[in-house]
């Protein structure tokens, strides 16, 4: 079941990587390449010569910086300088997109669309699997989707974002080999700073992430500021919704906590949708600092094959809680959580470190809870679930 409503704004953009192509960019020594970037009215010059960098980058012509010692064409952002964005940056494969000491915001200027601000270039409709063009490394920078709409704007329109579209920062779809490093991102509105979509052997090292915006109309577990999605029905930016999960994902060394203006995300990490014999797997959580969540820390959802070390949790309304699908036949085997360092939490009625078996068809296999400091476990429809050992309980 996918439990996302965003596949309404979704219809605009599915596919929509691919459909911003058949324009020609012109650009260095009289050469011309198609180009997978939109050119909205109203950029400065500053941004229109970064989309035509990564234009050339598709078209595997290389910039004044060269290529990266894993052969990506590198792209640099201007540092000091803000970028703003009216239309979402399109990153082809094998490019290293460097925004050291750049900051980015958006003023989207279309509607009725999803809207991300940064997509990588899925080619066509039709692209699935993890085929869309991978090898990218996005790094740096300092990254708002709200604060151009929230000048002068004050009072609960300020808090709630209300002119503001709701916006992912950072969407990878249908596309493998991802590194992002050292991103700050700051104040998003309803949805999420980084989501994997589709996504294979993709780390996530060293990110920022302050403030978040709550959807009303959905729960604060919904608040990853990374998501792990699958390429459902509704939920797909760009390519075949044909249900690919993610798997080799590593989220390392993040700090995950408040802005100056806007209180913590739902969570550091997790999910929230299922199709039947679909599972996120090959999962790392390690290492990071979490604090003031409004929901747990850590919730990973649908996933095996996954480990959740050495976090340090504090001030968060829960901590690690991971959770089965709660419809269809998705068993999951292996789960560890180890090392974790929880507490104090700040809401009642949940737990420092807890697992949910929801059906029958659904149970969690080859469980590990060990060597956390926690102040409280709890293991919700034990009889689905199967522990390596005795788990840690109180």
């Amino acid at each position: 079941m996918v439990m996302s409503r965003r596949g309404i704004l979704r219809a605009g953009m599915a596919g929509g990587a691919a459909l911003l192509g058949g324009a020609v960019v012109g650009g260095r020594a009289g050469a011309a390449v198609a180009a997978v970037n939109p050119y909205p009215a109203g950029e400065d010059s500053t941004v229109v010569a970064l989309r035509r960098a990564l234009d050339f980058a598709a078209d595997n012509v290389e910039g004044p910086a060269g290529r990266d010692d894993k052969g990506r064409i590198i792209v640099r952002a201007r540092p000091n300088h803000r970028h703003v964005l009216r239309a979402t940056l399109i990153v082809p494969g094998n490019t290293f997109l460097d925004c050291t000491d750049a900051r980015f915001v958006a003023d989207f200027v279309t509607t009725g669309t999803a809207r991300t601000m940064v997509l990588n270039r899925v080619p066509a409709a039709t692209t699935g699997g993890y085929s869309a063009p991978g090898n990218i490394r996005i790094a740096g920078g300092s990254w708002d989707p709200t604060w151009h709409y929230l000048q002068g704007v004050t009072g609960d329109d300020f808090d709630t974002a209300r002119p503001a579209p709701a916006m992912n920062v950072i969407t990878m779809q249908h596309t493998s080999n991802v590194e992002l490093d050292g991103l700050t991102i700051y104040n998003v509105k309803w949805w999420h700073a980084i989501e994997l979509n589709a996504v294979r052997n993709a780390t996530v090292r060293n990110c920022r992430l302050h403030g978040w915006v709550h959807d009303p109309g959905q729960g604060l577990w919904h608040g990853e500021a990374v998501q792990l999605d699958l390429a459902g029905s509704g939920n797909t930016w760009a390519g075949a919704r044909d249900n690919t999960p993610c798997t080799d994902i590593r989220i390392v060394g993040n700090l995950c906590d408040t802005s100056g203006s806007k209180p913590g995300w739902g969570t550091l990490a997790g999910s929230h949708t299922a199709v039947d014999n679909v599972r996120h797997s090959r999962v790392w959580i390690e290492s990071n600092t979490v604090r003031n969540t409004r929901w747990d820390a850590i919730t990973p959802f649908n996933t095996e094959l996954l480990y959740v070390r050495d976090n340090q949790i504090t001030g968060c309304h829960g901590g690690v809680y991971v959770r089965g699908a709660n419809s269809g036949v998705n068993p999951l085997t292996t789960v560890e959580i180890t090392g974790n360092s929880v507490g104090p939490l700040t809401g009642t009625g949940r737990w420092g470190v807890g697992l949910a078996a929801y059906t029958e068809t659904a149970p969690l296999r080859d469980v590990l809870v060990s060597g956390n400091a926690a102040p409280s476990f709890r293991y919700n429809n034990e009889r689905w679930i199967g522990f390596r050992q005795e788990p840690q309980r109180g």
